[in-house]
């Protein structure tokens, strides 16, 4: 008999991310029936389109897929983008911590035949939580929502600031003033 295996999935919390997490788990759970995928759902801003979605995908019960709802913790609402994302990990950490041990540990310790926790696949903004893969000794995935082509740009951007001692940014206003003849055109 096959081991089963689950998989926390924990995007961020907005309709671009989630979907393409979704996606993904729904290719993995039919190409795999021995896996499930359990995805926290983070809240930081009230966000309509992403409670309809994700009410739709409740009611239309997809096999091996659940969803579990976090509280939405306190927040200052005058925090920059970049502080979202800090607060963001640092208040739903616990959280998240708490859902993965009640919900997946300690029911796969309790019931026969459950899937044990075989890792965390998170959006590569909330990259801190792979400390939670680490507690639980499982491995953790970074899902990069954007394509390849920009995951390469970003490499190769890296490599020149690291292997070239590049300065990105002056190079990049430097090319902002030729870019305004493409204008013209």
């Amino acid at each position: 008999m096959a081991i089963k295996a689950e998989l926390v999935f924990i995007p961020m919390p907005r309709m671009g991310h989630f979907l393409s997490m979704v996606q993904v788990a729904k290719f993995l759970v039919d190409l795999n029936p021995h896996l499930s995928i359990t995805f926290l759902v983070l809240k930081l801003i009230p966000d309509a389109k992403l409670d309809a979605y994700l009410h739709s995908l409740t009611s239309t019960a997809t096999t091996g897929i659940k969803f579990i709802d976090l509280p939405q913790p306190e927040t200052d609402k005058h925090l920059t983008p970049a502080d979202h994302i800090r607060v963001l990990v640092q208040k739903h950490g616990p959280l998240v911590k708490e859902a993965v041990t009640t919900s997946i540990v300690q029911y796969s310790g309790s019931v026969p035949d459950s899937p044990r926790l075989a890792g965390f696949v998170l959006d590569m903004f909330l990259t801190p939580f792979i400390d939670l893969g680490n507690e639980f000794g499982v491995p953790s995935y970074v899902f990069y929502t954007s394509g390849a082509a920009f995951l390469g740009f970003q490499f190769y951007t890296l490599a020149l600031h690291d292997e070239q001692n590049v300065n990105i940014v002056r190079e990049l206003r430097k090319a902002n003033d030729v870019s305004h003849c493409f204008a013209q055109i």
